[in-house]
């Protein structure tokens, strides 16, 4: 039975010692070899553009520590992961080297939802975990818009999560996120509602893309049953009277839709 497995288990044995040597001569190669060409590939470009590849070069690549003309097997790939991971619009990426001496670095950013406005005139985004975006200059991404009276200052660079944050009291940022996430699942709403105020009073008003009206939201809470009531007066009240009679709508109160008729 041992002689009839023979063939196969030196097949193994064979392999398995041509993939070590191969690591090693690879090994032995990198230690030789230095980094004369970095790569920088954003892999969703087309999507987004928070992030550029020159941002990334001046991370990975700036005067201070230069990548070309080291050794591949002293440039740490995990640590300049761990850099670009502090780069607020970035999500994932990863480091990897080639044995003719590139160092190729592979980027994937963050999804926006929101844009927030704050009070001051400062301009930031939220992605779809709760993570703070700074604004570009050179892009603009097509999501609902948050402003009014919203305290909370840019970030800086490593930026800052909604989910996380700590306060006392009422968490503003994380209604409107919560809100903007909800209406990112259900297509009509994201379609119908392009900006999202918030008052003198701390009530949210949602601003639609059809009708002239303004519907107060008050607080973040109860999305789903609020949302509810406004679908029915769509369906059962505006199909009727059209969209034109009211100029607010309330849907704060529990229980009830409170209307204000146009003069």
């Amino acid at each position: 039975m041992l002689v009839k497995r023979l063939p196969h288990i030196l097949f193994w044995v064979a392999l398995t010692t041509y993939f070590i040597a191969s690591m090693r001569f690879v090994s032995i190669q990198q230690s030789k070899t230095v980094c004369t060409n970095v790569e920088v590939n954003i892999l969703d470009s087309t999507r987004s553009r928070f992030v550029t590849a020159k941002d990334i070069m001046q991370v990975v690549d700036h005067p201070s520590q230069k990548l070309r003309g080291k050794l591949l097997n002293n440039i740490n790939g995990s640590e300049l992961e761990d850099k670009l991971r502090q780069l607020s619009p970035v999500n994932r990426a990863e480091v990897y080297k080639n044995g003719d001496g590139t160092v190729h670095v592979d980027v994937l950013q963050r999804v926006p939802v929101l844009r927030v406005i704050n009070r001051y005139g400062e301009s930031y985004y939220l992605d779809e975990t709760g993570q703070s975006l700074r604004h570009s200059a050179n892009y603009s991404a097509h999501v609902p818009a948050a402003n009014g009276h919203i305290d909370r200052r840019a970030p800086d660079r490593s930026g800052f999560n909604v989910l996380q944050a700590e306060t006392q009291g009422r968490n503003l940022l994380q209604e409107l996120f919560d809100l903007a996430m909800w209406m990112e699942q259900h297509k009509f709403w994201s379609a119908q509602i392009q900006q999202l105020y918030v008052n003198a009073d701390g009530d949210i008003e949602l601003i639609p893309r059809v009708g002239a009206h303004i519907i107060v939201f008050g607080h973040g809470d109860k999305i789903g049953e609020k949302f509810g009531k406004l679908e029915s007066l769509y369906r059962n009240g505006f199909n009727v009277t059209g969209w034109n009679k009211y100029d607010v709508i309330n849907l704060k109160y529990d229980g009830q839709i409170v209307c204000t008729r146009r003069n």
